[in-house]
């Protein structure tokens, strides 16, 4: 039986079976504080009574991101393998690292984005918390609503240009 990462494990009332990864979509409110708390159902934890530190910072799109430990260390690992010559990893990595920050849901599930990751994703009094498999994103609603919108292609379009790179769909 293959190892399941030990990030959030939504189970299921009607098996014993676990759903892995986080989904879902979720409107919330952000407190004069700047603080967030994530909703219980995609909230990460490291056992049963505390919750996981994540990493929190600029996602795509105007979002932002948030990883478990073991997602922030595979995608380190992915640029690490990189050259420094790279321009662009050069400017990636300076616009991916310098934002980050390391952040610990309290037992609300609530935690402080700080003034200049609200101010990139446009984050004023509500928030759309979003589960995107391995990570979480946070959206200023509108703008999620606008990135739909953007041309790409149908999800239909989508789904089959990844699949053909090897991702969902794979038959």
């Amino acid at each position: 039986m293959p190892h399941s990462p030990p990030y959030h494990r939504q189970q299921r009332p009607e098996s014993d079976h676990k759903v892995h990864g986080f989904f879902g979509q979720y409107n919330v409110n952000l407190d004069p504080k700047g603080r967030i708390s994530l909703p219980a159902r995609i909230r990460p934890r490291a056992d049963d009574d505390v919750f996981a530190p994540l990493v929190l910072t600029r996602g795509f799109e105007s979002c932002l991101a948030l990883y478990p430990e073991e997602e922030w260390s595979s995608l380190h690992g992915h640029l690490d393998e990189l050259p420094s010559t790279n321009r662009d990893f050069r400017l990636f990595s300076r616009i991916m690292y310098s934002a980050a920050v390391i952040v610990t849901p309290d037992s609300q599930g609530r935690f402080l984005i700080p003034s200049y990751l609200l101010e990139f994703a446009h984050l004023k009094r509500q928030a759309l918390v979003l589960g995107a498999n391995r990570w979480i994103e946070i959206w200023n609603p509108e703008k999620f609503n606008h990135s739909l919108d953007q041309p790409g292609g149908s999800f239909e379009d989508v789904a089959e240009r990844i699949s053909k790179r090897g991702g969902p769909g794979r038959n």
